[in-house]
């Protein structure tokens, strides 16, 4: 497979002045490097000094309005003049004409003819930059925000920096293209295709990336021999620093992973589920993470759910809840197949033989029956027969979903390959222990308000069950990517909803 990336930048220029594909500014001393926010400020301040004098003087005049006049004209969305509306959310003051916008209404704002790509934040007056989808850092902008927004009092302390404040400023500063987004390819390094397409999934997780990319965890002081966490680190870091499209080697990964787990050792061929759970919980372990229900750990918070188990006595009607940890919940095909065959549907029809993900979840929460043999009544004392039903008692920002596709009889294994429709956004409410668990009669009332994920990540296996290629599906951004292994590819969310999902990565619409 040729090593190769395919990937288009990300659309659109700014109107005034034009940005070209340029290097960083040249070294003139030991910040030179962060001289500019962004090349997209840096082709404004080129662009002349008349140019710069009036963004300079726009920016001026928004963070004085966020300093003195009431919040209630900056919080005031107002793209047209007839559609304003007050959100209490932060919104963005364009530095280029008088629009205020919500954050999801910028990219709107970018697409028309004049491309305004600079906002300021209404909380903080920090100026974001649409091109480069982040906020952004410029001497002379940072000191009016300063001027502006602090007290009188204090102004000279904040603005007079010490030399030791300029070394840690050099020390701690890299200049950081707005193109590293972290859209690179990893090497296949002998069946490694089940470790890439976990790890890429990892990168470009919201949440996992702002907790490695704010060192969340800091590599030069941990102690922790085979770190998996060091690794993962380290490929964050390069992705996100350098302006590369070349596949990167992940060796320290796939190093550390052998020497953590001696069942993944070798090139055989691994299960993608299987490496995901691990390196979970390596990376729970590897950040302070503890092995009671109370760790505060980033893993730990970011994937760990909690699921609820409710028995309900036939006899006594007695109900025994039982709440435990869950990384991830794992879908069962077949028991859906089987299902559909008890209700009749010996010989479905082309369209009818792909499931919908939404009845793979309601099967999961469902009652099921246990036999007296199984279940003994607390309050009975006796053994009695009873229905067991799962509900989510508390959801994680990140909803990893397993559908089981490897069947593994005493006859033989084979793969399922069941077609599975899953939507773009999720509404997990529906699985919820509030909303399960609780009277018939409240069953007619208005329906509790939704709790919607978007979809971050697929994870596909292609071939057979003892051989076969791993791919996956990515979201940057408002793009879709391919990555097959070292080749990256631009997807539109047609082809991303066609694929026949193994892992399935949610990330709460709250992010």
């Amino acid at each position: 497979m040729a090593d190769t990336v395919s990937v288009t930048p990300r659309a659109g220029s700014l109107a005034s002045p034009k940005v070209s594909k340029t290097k960083a500014p040249a070294a003139q001393g030991n910040i030179a490097n962060v001289a500019y926010g962004c090349e997209h400020i840096q082709a404004f301040k080129q662009s002349g000094d008349k140019s710069w004098k009036t963004f300079t003087q726009q920016y001026t005049q928004i963070v004085t309005t966020l300093r003195e006049k009431p919040k209630l004209i900056a919080q005031t969305c107002k793209a047209a003049r007839t559609d304003t509306f007050t959100s209490l959310r932060p919104t963005y003051l364009c530095v280029q004409c008088p629009g205020v916008f919500a954050k999801d209404s910028i990219h709107g704002h970018w697409s028309s003819p004049k491309q305004h790509s600079f906002f300021v934040e209404s909380r903080s007056g920090h100026l974001f930059c649409h091109n480069c989808e982040d906020f952004v850092y410029d001497p002379q902008l940072e000191g009016i925000r300063l001027q502006r927004s602090a007290r009188k009092r204090k102004f000279d302390d904040v603005l007079n920096h010490t030399a030791e404040d300029a070394r840690a400023v050099a020390i701690n500063s890299t200049y950081v293209p707005c193109r590293a987004i972290g859209l690179r390819g990893l090497y296949n390094m002998g069946n490694t295709c089940f470790m890439s397409v976990v790890v890429q999934s990892l990168l470009h997780n919201p949440l996992v990336r702002a907790f490695y990319l704010s060192e969340g965890h800091r590599s030069a002081e941990c102690k922790v021999e085979h770190c998996t966490s060091c690794a993962l680190d380290e490929i964050f870091t390069e992705f996100h620093s350098v302006e590369k499209t070349e596949g990167y080697g992940a060796v320290p990964m796939l190093l550390n992973s052998w020497k953590s787990a001696e069942h993944l050792a070798g090139y055989q061929q691994q299960d993608a589920h299987e490496y995901m759970q691990f390196i979970l919980n390596s990376l729970h372990t590897t950040n302070n993470g503890t092995s009671g229900t109370d760790c505060s750990c980033a893993i730990h918070n970011i994937f760990y759910g909690k699921l609820q188990s409710t028995v309900t006595c036939d006899e006594c009607k007695n109900k025994t809840h039982t709440v435990e940890d869950f990384m991830d919940l794992s879908l069962d095909l077949r028991m859906q197949a089987k299902k559909r065959k008890l209700n009749g549907e010996v010989k479905p029809k082309p369209e009818q033989e792909a499931m919908q993900l939404s009845e793979c979840l309601q099967r999961y929460t469902s009652e099921e029956n246990l036999a007296a043999a199984e279940y003994t009544c607390q309050k009975c004392q006796k053994q009695r027969d009873a229905t067991k039903q799962l509900s989510i008692k508390r959801l994680p920002p990140v909803v990893s979903i397993h559908l089981k596709r490897f069947s593994h009889l005493k006859e033989k294994s084979a793969k399922l390959d069941t077609p599975v429709h899953f939507p773009l956004m999720l509404d997990m409410a529906l699985y919820s222990t509030r909303n399960i668990v609780q009277p018939k009669k409240s069953r007619t009332e208005a329906p509790r308000s939704p709790v919607y994920y978007e979809l971050s990540a697929v994870i596909v296996h292609k071939g057979e069950i003892n051989s076969g290629h791993y791919v996956s599906f990515a979201r940057e951004g408002r793009n879709w990517f391919l990555f097959d292994d070292s080749k990256v590819v631009l997807v539109n969310e047609a082809e991303v909803l066609a694929a026949q999902a193994y892992l399935l990565l949610y990330v709460t619409d709250a992010v």
